[in-house]
């Protein structure tokens, strides 16, 4: 981190510095650790049809931002005090950029929470399970996605982010067999139209979570490995086994 003579001064200085890289990382770990339990407890709500549920997932975010907003303090007033630069400045950029990316996750999150509210209104019935299987597989992506970034960010390796490169292209996928589903139950019951819509409307934002996971897994990859692969043929093909020897 620096050249100069390891006086007594300088040697608690980077003392100081490496802990503050670590609350940095830590805050990075809490914050995507609460955007997994917020999808599980979607999923969970919308399962049980628990609007109660729902709603505590919506008050929830507030955390979410509030990890946002640390991290945020974190990247200043190290760039501040410690003026870092090469892999560190890099490290403490590419946080802050990966921050942002996740509480966009945890919007997503609560839009589709706030959807559960509305699809299991007491005033009407409940909706047919075969509408709501498609949400089930999407979510079951986005979950198994969300897991593989816990693991890049705990195990500081960028291979499985290579590997998490075609996530938001499995989501799209899953998004317009889901929505081709929807319109064919909705042609053999009009009544199911309202319903399909919701559902759509859902699917939407967990695949939005996975492109906003596509992001992060590209923020990740510069962040350890210093490579912009949005530039490059890895984005495309997006897998493990492109990752440079």
């Amino acid at each position: 981190m620096t050249n100069k003579t390891d006086t007594p001064d300088n040697v608690h200085t980077l003392r100081v510095y490496d802990t503050e890289l670590g609350q940095m990382h830590s805050l990075l770990l809490d914050m995507t650790d609460i955007l997994v339990y917020q999808l599980e407890q979607a999923m969970q709500a919308m399962d049980y049809g628990d609007a109660e549920m729902a709603q505590k997932v919506v008050s929830r975010h507030k955390k979410v931002k509030h990890l946002e907003s640390k991290i945020d303090g974190e990247v200043l007033s190290i760039i501040a005090r410690h003026c870092p630069v090469a892999n560190d400045l890099r490290y403490v950029l590419t946080t802050s950029k990966i921050a942002v990316e996740l509480e966009k996750v945890g919007v997503e999150i609560v839009d589709f929470a706030k959807l559960i509210a509305v699809l299991f209104d007491p005033n009407t019935s409940d909706p047919n399970q075969k509408l709501l299987a498609d949400i089930v597989k999407i979510g079951g992506l986005v979950k198994l996605i969300m897991d593989k970034l816990m693991v890049v960010f705990e195990s500081r390796d960028s291979k499985p982010a290579y590997a998490l490169l075609q996530c938001d292209r499995d989501c799209e996928s899953e998004l317009q067999e889901g929505i081709k589903h929807q319109l064919t139950m909705v042609v053999h019951d009009a009544r199911m139209i309202r319903r399909a819509l919701d559902v759509m409307q859902m699917m939407k934002s967990l695949e939005r979570c996975g492109e906003h996971c596509r992001n992060i897994a590209e923020h990740a990859i510069f962040m350890l490995d210093g490579i912009d692969v949005r530039h490059t043929g890895m984005a495309n093909k997006g897998t493990a086994t492109n990752k440079p020897n």
